[in-house]
């Protein structure tokens, strides 16, 4: 081959190699811009559940722990379909409570669990967890938590939780679900797993953040969840 017909050949494989890489960028940049788009979307419904999930009735448990809550986990959408096998799932956020009474920004997770059994039939849930112990806060922050053995977590039912007598008492999680049905609808969330959704962070903060980036060093940010996390810091004082 001939110098010049190498140059040609050279010429043709970088033209083809940037149209390629063109080419993905151009996919890979809607992509991202929908992902960010759903994640705010998640962000606000995430404000709108934790508001409805403090407000309705007499839930003067859920409000006193709050107080003293060292996170919370708000699930706007929890969608639980099955025919015999079933599943439920639905993504949600994480946010935490630095010493000095600051509300970090949220992270993004999913919870998810399978079960057997005789079931027909689509229900969705709306869950707020309130995170009440180091150990709690830790395991999200390890990017993947099954609810259940020692992590324990405990329905807060008809505005008082029975168990919850003395601070010695207190459990890990604490949670509030809602239905179609009401409030207090007698769900569980034991077994579930919870895990870290890394894109989407990503996506939301332009930057490949960790739990940690998010919820302990407080190093990314954005104003678009200034909302959901003066909700947060207000009903929590």
């Amino acid at each position: 081959m001939t110098r010049t017909a190498q140059t040609n050949e050279n010429n043709r494989f970088l033209a083809y190699l940037l149209t390629g890489i063109l080419a993905v960028l151009l996919l890979i940049g809607p992509a991202a811009a929908k992902d960010k788009y759903e994640a705010q979307e998640l962000v606000d419904d995430a404000k709108n559940a934790f508001m409805d999930l403090i407000d309705q009735g007499d839930n003067v448990t859920a409000n006193a722990l709050l107080k003293e809550a060292k996170g919370v986990m708000i699930f706007p959408s929890i969608v639980k379909a099955g025919l015999v096998f079933g599943g439920e799932g639905g993504s949600g956020v994480m946010m935490t409570r630095a010493a000095n009474g600051t509300w970090s920004y949220p992270a993004f997770y999913h919870m998810a669990s399978a079960s057997f059994g005789l079931q027909i039939g689509v229900q969705e849930t709306r869950f707020l967890l309130i995170l009440m112990t180091d150990d709690a806060v830790n395991s999200m922050l390890e990017g993947e938590a099954e609810i259940g053995g020692d992590l324990s977590a405990v329905a807060i039912e008809d505005g008082i939780d029975k168990e919850l007598t003395t601070t010695t008492g207190r459990k890990a999680i604490y949670y509030v679900a809602e239905t179609e049905a009401g409030l207090f609808a007698g769900v569980s969330i034991e077994g579930s797993n919870i895990k870290f959704r890394r894109k989407t962070t990503r996506n939301y903060y332009g930057e490949n953040a960790t739990p940690q980036d998010v919820l302990v060093n407080f190093k990314v940010s954005n104003p678009d969840a200034g909302i959901l996390r003066s909700t947060v810091a207000n009903n929590s004082r």
